[in-house]
C-alpha cells in the first residue's frame, strides 16, 4: 500500500481559503474543463473556517464533485472511501483522552473520523480501494514540516481502518512541506 500526500489542483488561486460559498463557486467554475471526468473530494480545514461547510459541499456537489465524508463510491470498478480526518498525533505520541474535557473532546473528534472512515471502507466490495483524506494517517508524509505542528497534521487513528480493509492507495492533503510518499 502506498500513502501519498497531494496538493490541490493547479487552480490554487481559486480554492476555498476561508470556506466561503463565493470561493466554492469560483473554484467549480474552473472545474468545467474537467467535464465528464469523475471528481471526488474531501473537505479540508479551510472549508470549515466560516462555518459554511454544508453550503460549500452543496455547491461542489451541484457542479458534479462528489464530496466524501465517511462515505464510499465506486468509479469504474475502483472503490473510493473518504473523510476529512482530524489531528491528534502519531504512534506513541498519539494524544490520549485523559485530563481536561476539551482534550477528551479533541481525541473524541479524531476517533469519530476514524470510525467514519472505517464505515466507508466496510461498504466497499471492490478489490481496489482508494482512500481520500485531508489529514495524514501516518507521520511519514508529514516529515519535513515543522516538528512542533506535526501532531496537528493528522493522526495514526486513521491508519488502523486503512490497514484492516486493505486500501490499495491513500491520498491526503494538509501537509505543505511533507513528503510525497510514505
Amino acid at each position: 500500500m502506498s500513502f501519498c500526500c497531494v496538493g490541490t489542483l493547479p487552480i490554487t488561486a481559486n480554492r476555498t481559503d476561508y470556506g466561503k460559498p463565493e470561493e466554492a463557486l469560483q473554484y467549480v467554475a474552473h472545474l468545467a474543463v474537467l467535464k465528464g471526468i469523475p471528481i471526488l473530494a474531501v473537505l479540508g480545514n479551510h472549508d470549515y473556517e466560516c462555518g459554511q461547510a454544508d453550503r460549500v459541499t452543496e455547491i461542489l456537489e451541484r457542479y458534479g464533485v462528489r464530496v466524501l465524508d465517511g462515505t464510499a463510491v465506486e468509479v469504474h470498478g475502483v472503490g473510493f472511501a473518504g473523510v476529512k480526518g482530524f489531528a491528534g498525533g502519531f504512534g506513541d505520541r498519539l494524544l490520549q483522552p485523559w485530563g481536561e474535557p476539551v482534550l477528551k473532546q479533541f481525541v473524541h473528534e479524531a476517533a469519530e473520523k476514524a470510525i467514519k472512515l472505517e464505515s466507508a471502507l466496510a461498504k466497499l466490495t471492490t478489490s481496489t480501494r482508494v482512500v481520500l483524506l485531508h489529514y495524514a494517517p501516518i507521520v511519514d508524509t508529514v516529515l519535513g514540516e515543522a516538528p512542533e505542528i506535526i501532531p496537528f497534521l493528522g493522526t495514526s487513528r486513521l491508519e488502523e481502518p486503512i490497514n484492516r480493509y486493505g486500501a490499495t492507495a491513500v491520498f491526503h492533503g494538509h501537509a505543505h512541506h511533507g513528503a510525497v510518499e510514505g
